[in-house]
């Protein structure tokens, strides 16, 4: 019997399906049935004439396992001690692998056991056989954290709780990379292994692997997920420091002048102008801003547009995704709650002082979902921008699905938009997607890239991410990937500010603070005395320590 039919024989047995529904097709293998949900997308190789199935090419990583593990030389390590290597070139990719996700145990054996204390080691063999030899890892939980460091030959301890990184570099002339991650008991024994084939093109949230014990029988599932970086056509490298020219606490006009559009029911009071337009940013401007945050997405025809909420409502009341519409079709429609007012305009003209602004111009700065790269050249130079890179992110109880298809291409049109009209302005990239962060981190080395959190609240559903699930995950999280900082939800400041704070910046990162709390006089003034790096708030143009600029 061929070791594809031995293999198909397996997954019928162990997914309850009828091998007459399992298949082999000539470059990946699939099992589908009434009670399967497995299918083995990540066995996946390429048409490659070095190929024909990636269970016939095994045998190269069973060799590549008998053999004792290379040992890396520090200066092929992806990162080392202190920072990244670097921004990814051009014709780089680089994979990031991860197993746990901090709250469940990523095995499960067939015999309904979890074991919580194993350790895991990744191997990868390109097409030719040779082993890839640059692999990093880091681990974190809640507890602890270790940064990413050069994988030893025993690789690394897996506990419960934790989450378990591997990341590595290849260059895209590499071709078909072939996985095997190796479990062992925690008294060195053999626990099982896994295979998994990268085809340059992968990208999975969540995946679930067949463990393989000796004779290659099924035992269990492996629960992963997969990140490929791809670099930018164009690398974005570090001009200067990431915060040079801040000044601290940096003074945030949140969505310019604040909330317009959802989340209302938080706010006592609304801002005079729109949020996230251009009226709205060079009225906080005015105010004396150092930086407005504002969000932005990416449409079907790629461009990169500021705009909140994952979904635009068209007509009928139904509701679509924004990067399911092209840009075209956004200027053809309004949204009802940006339209601005015969009254915010009087109101508009009385708070900036700006007697040069007419109603014409302000009805067309207003107007909803404006390009970033329109954003980034018409608004004043000095104002900095914090942007927030909108992302899948889904809570739990609600599918909140942005993106289908490769996250690369939609964080290369804002990183190319930036690149191309930034200039000389400050700039921080934040998402609530770790994944993400994690991207435009090892995408560029110019612009910092900050984690925000919500932590554990009752305020805001919770993300169904585990990582994000409380605050000192997520600092973990951000010291792990050498994010700049976490900005944190104000309602995790208000019981111990001055512990949360100094408890952030001994982890050595930035910290700054969102959320309605920051729009009491109080609230922002405490945390000013506690030293944080940026307060991010509505209605900037009452407060009343900001000195006034002219546009």
């Amino acid at each position: 019997m061929s070791r594809p039919q031995q293999v198909i024989r397996q997954l019928a047995k162990v997914y309850n399906v009828n091998r007459a529904t399992c298949s082999i097709r000539p470059y990946s293998l699939t099992c589908s049935g009434p009670d399967s949900y497995w299918e083995t997308t990540t066995l996946k190789t390429s048409a490659s004439s070095r190929h024909v199935a990636l269970l016939s090419d095994l045998h190269l990583l069973r060799e590549s396992h008998s053999r004792a593990p290379l040992s890396p030389s520090p200066r092929e390590s992806i990162y080392n001690e202190l920072e990244g290597k670097g921004p990814l070139m051009p014709a780089e990719s680089q994979f990031c692998i991860r197993v746990g996700n901090g709250v469940e145990p990523p095995v499960v054996l067939l015999d309904g056991s979890e074991p919580t204390l194993f350790s895991a080691h990744l191997r990868v063999v390109d097409n030719d056989g040779e082993e890839i030899d640059n692999i990093a890892v880091c681990e974190y939980s809640k507890k602890r954290v270790q940064k990413y460091r050069v994988q030893k030959r025993s690789g690394c301890v897996y506990s419960i709780g934790s989450v378990l990184n591997y990341t590595f570099r290849v260059s895209h002339d590499t071709g078909n990379l072939m996985c095997c991650l190796s479990l062992c008991h925690s008294d060195g024994t053999f626990l099982a292994r896994s295979y998994l084939a990268l085809d340059q093109m992968s990208s999975l949230d969540h995946i679930s692997l067949p463990l393989m014990n000796e004779t290659d029988t099924i035992i269990g599932l492996i629960n992963c997920s997969i990140i490929e970086i791809r670099g930018l056509e164009q690398p974005i490298l570090a001009a200067s420091p990431p915060t040079s020219g801040f000044t601290t606490p940096l003074e945030i006009g949140h969505r310019g002048c604040g909330v317009t559009q959802t989340d209302r029911e938080l706010f006592s009071e609304l801002p005079c102008l729109p949020e996230n337009t251009l009226s709205s940013m060079e009225m906080a401007y005015r105010h004396g801003a150092h930086m407005v945050e504002t969000d932005v997405a990416v449409t079907q025809d790629l461009k990169a547009v500021l705009y909140h909420d994952l979904q635009i409502e068209l007509a009928g009341n139904t509701k679509v995704p924004i990067s399911h519409v092209t840009s075209h079709v956004l200027e053809s429609v309004p949204s009802e709650r940006l339209v601005v007012t015969e009254q915010q305009k009087r109101q508009q003209l009385l708070l900036g002082q700006d007697e040069d602004v007419g109603l014409e111009e302000l009805e067309e700065k207003s107007k909803p979902y404006p390009y970033l790269s329109h954003a980034l050249q018409s608004l004043p130079p000095d104002l900095g921008i914090m942007l927030e890179v909108k992302a899948n992110l889904p809570e739990k109880g609600v599918e909140n699905v942005l993106y289908h298809g490769d996250k690369n291409v939609f964080l290369d049109v804002i990183l190319q938009d930036l690149f191309h009209h930034v200039g000389s302005r400050n700039i921080i990239l934040c998402s609530f997607c770790a994944d993400t962060c994690t991207m435009l981190r090892n995408k560029q080395g110019r612009w910092p890239v900050v984690l925000i959190t919500q932590g554990s609240t009752e305020t805001y559903s919770d993300y169904t991410d585990p990582r994000l699930a409380c605050l000192q995950t997520s600092i973990n999280l951000a010291i792990a990937e050498n994010l700049q900082g976490v900005s944190m939800f104000s309602g995790l400041l208000q019981d111990d500010p001055a512990g949360v704070v100094s408890g952030v910046k001994e982890s050595g990162l930035q910290t700054f603070v969102w959320g309605f709390h920051c729009c009491n006089q109080e609230f922002r003034d405490t945390m000013r005395s506690n030293q944080i790096d940026g307060i991010i708030y509505d209605r900037i143009y009452e407060e009343k320590t900001l000195s006034k600029r002219k546009s």
